[in-house]
């Protein structure tokens, strides 16, 4: 029998056309896998790239927004970024303990991209960490003495200390005295409403070194290297108590920034930066001891007894076109001596947080 008429008989047709939708169905259910698996594919990839995206600008915007250092842990998470939320975890891993080894943190930010297509309700959100080392560095501070004053300086009594000898201690936390500075500054070195000159101890000794001509349209305001303006706005050495608050005895030991608005009576002593921008008042009774740094706007009036360790400067409105009277330290014993250490303690809380070049990395493992 021929193959034409076995393939004429009655019924060839319908298996035939069984066995060609059959293959076509395998076909077109394997395109349709390929193809969803090709999709959810390309979704996973954008989605792991938005959720990198969200990770490093949450890391970026945390890093942009500090402006005093840091603790020894900080969490937070940001809600507001365009595609999802990061979450933000700081970690000290070695604090400060010299001014040559400044505090090392590690800061993690874990992406959550929630704005990605997902084909099936079950997925989760897509995650990526990346995390930085960073260093907390401490801002520069240009000194020009222990005490620098922009205006003339009166001293009546014989019983006072000006001393520019690094009153520091070396320690665990102070790598002990640094070079000698002037024990007082002022502008053309005028001494001359100083008659017990030689209690003026620095270098140079018995004097005061001269930072220029007086006045607003001297020279004397631009050698000293503080961005009063700055700081009278807030920008620079951000305040962590504003008067009338005033920290306590637990408090000071943090070594914060206190800023009073206009003049201020000291009541007591204390530890950190004390920012003044009217007037300073310093009365001898009680007895009162400041560590760290002093910044004055306008005139210091002291009389009676009193320390500072660390650096003093005034007449600081001079450098804003404001003109300054004389400071008078009047009589009474004084003792206002640098101090390196004091000086690292107090400023080591205004700076900037810095990468560490080569610190970043994205395989960050997270739990």
């Amino acid at each position: 029998m021929s193959v034409l008429l076995r393939l004429n008989r009655r019924g060839a047709t319908l298996p035939l056309g069984i066995i060609v939708l059959a293959v076509m169905s395998v076909a077109v259910a394997i395109t349709y896998a390929r193809i969803t698996a090709e999709r959810h594919s390309s979704g996973d990839l954008k989605a792991q790239l938005g959720a990198f995206a969200v990770a490093q600008t949450g890391l970026s915007r945390y890093l942009a927004a500090l402006n005093a250092k840091p603790g020894a842990s900080h969490d937070t998470t940001m809600t507001d970024l365009l595609g999802g939320t990061a979450q933000i975890s700081l970690r000290m891993l070695r604090e400060s303990t010299t001014t040559l080894l400044p505090a090392v943190y590690v800061i993690t930010s874990r992406g959550s991209y929630t704005a990605a297509k997902r084909y099936n309700s079950l997925t989760p959100s897509a995650q990526r960490t990346v995390a930085t080392y960073a260093l907390w560095v401490p801002t520069p501070f240009d000194l020009n003495g222990a005490f620098t004053s922009l205006s003339q300086v009166r001293i009546s009594g014989n019983s006072f200390t000006l001393s520019g000898t690094d009153h520091s201690t070396a320690s665990a936390t102070c790598p002990g005295p640094q070079a000698t500075i002037p024990g007082l500054a002022t502008p053309n070195g005028d001494i001359s409403q100083i008659p017990f000159q030689n209690n003026i101890d620095g270098n140079p000794d018995n004097t005061s070194a001269n930072i220029g001509t007086p006045g607003v349209g001297g020279t004397a305001k631009d050698e000293v290297k503080i961005d009063w303006a700055a700081i009278l706005a807030g920008t620079a050495f951000p305040a962590d108590y504003v008067g009338p608050t005033w920290p306590t005895a637990t408090q000071f030991n943090n070594w914060p920034v206190t800023r009073v608005n206009g003049d201020l009576t000291l009541a007591s002593g204390g530890k950190g930066i004390l920012i003044v921008t009217g007037d300073l008042t310093w009365n001898g009774t009680p007895l009162k001891t400041w560590e760290g740094l002093i910044l004055v706007g306008g005139v210091l009036t002291a009389n009676g007894q009193g320390n500072i360790y660390g650096a003093l400067v005034t007449g600081l409105n001079t450098k804003v076109g404001t003109a300054v009277g004389q400071s008078d330290l009047g009589n009474g014993t004084k003792d206002y001596e640098y101090d390196s250490c004091a000086l690292a303690r107090a400023l080591g809380h205004i700076g900037s947080i810095q990468r560490v070049r080569n610190g970043w990395t994205d395989t960050w493992s997270s739990y």
